[in-house]
């Protein structure tokens, strides 16, 4: 089956001793064969996202299986449109929020005004989901603005919310890095439709198989494996590149 990966980084990680290299990116792409992946530098976490941006971009330029994420950290956003706007021009496919690194709250204006004028751009909008309430939050700020948000780290904890949001917003979405038992995707194919999962790994960080192998011993169809693996990250970002 073709793989698509909503959820890679490369570059620096100060909290443990551990590889993140594009170089060591690009080893578990080709060992998985892993077809597209969603990737972001560590540098818009850690550092300065724009920076980061800048470092995502050349480096996707250069990878065809590489599709740069664009960061933006809401504690140095003044709000600007045209920042997005150009960010969509430049070629980035999706806007990532490192919720998990940064401490802001949701209802923090900066990030709502990303919240707004991310409307109409056709990005989708990342963000990881660092504990109860969080996921309700964002969809009761994004709800009716059209554009997909994905929540990453999303554990089997998660689903209830995530379950009783999905028909709320139409356009949230539901990635699989931190789904540890085939049971969850049981449960959210039957009750939202395997269309609101979308396949993430969270590679270098954590390890590859965890997520896949997850997905493969789950007792779906074949069709909707296929769906969560590469179709439903295909249609979202309406083709790649």
């Amino acid at each position: 089956m073709k793989i698509a990966d909503v959820n890679t980084v490369f570059g620096f990680f100060p909290k443990r001793k551990i590889d993140c290299s594009l170089e060591r990116l690009i080893s578990l792409i080709e060992k998985y064969r892993i077809s597209k992946v969603l990737t972001i530098s560590l540098k818009s976490a850690f550092y300065n996202y724009v920076e980061g941006n800048e470092e995502t971009l050349r480096v996707c330029n250069g990878d065809s299986r590489l599709i740069p994420v664009a960061s933006v950290d809401p504690r140095a956003y003044l709000g600007g449109l045209d920042e997005i706007e150009e960010l969509r021009k430049r070629g980035f496919r999706a806007v990532r929020l490192f919720t998990e690194f940064q401490s802001y709250p949701i209802d923090y204006a900066p990030l709502l005004r990303l919240f707004k004028n991310l409307e109409g751009m056709d990005l989708p909008l990342l963000i990881y989901n660092t504990g109860y309430g969080l996921m309700t939050k964002v969809v009761r700020e994004t709800r009716g603005r059209g554009y997909p948000v994905i929540m990453l780290g999303c554990s089997y904890s998660a689903l209830s919310e995530f379950i009783v949001l999905s028909i709320e917003n139409p356009h949230l979405y539901i990635e699989t890095s931190l789904l540890d038992t085939p049971d969850a995707f049981e449960l959210l194919t039957r009750k939202v439709g395997s269309s609101r999962i979308i396949f993430g790994s969270g590679i270098p960080l954590n390890y590859f198989e965890s997520s896949y192998l997850m997905v493969e011993r789950a007792e779906i169809s074949e069709h909707d494996k296929e769906l969560i693996l590469y179709y439903n990250l295909e249609d979202l970002l309406k083709g790649f590149p």
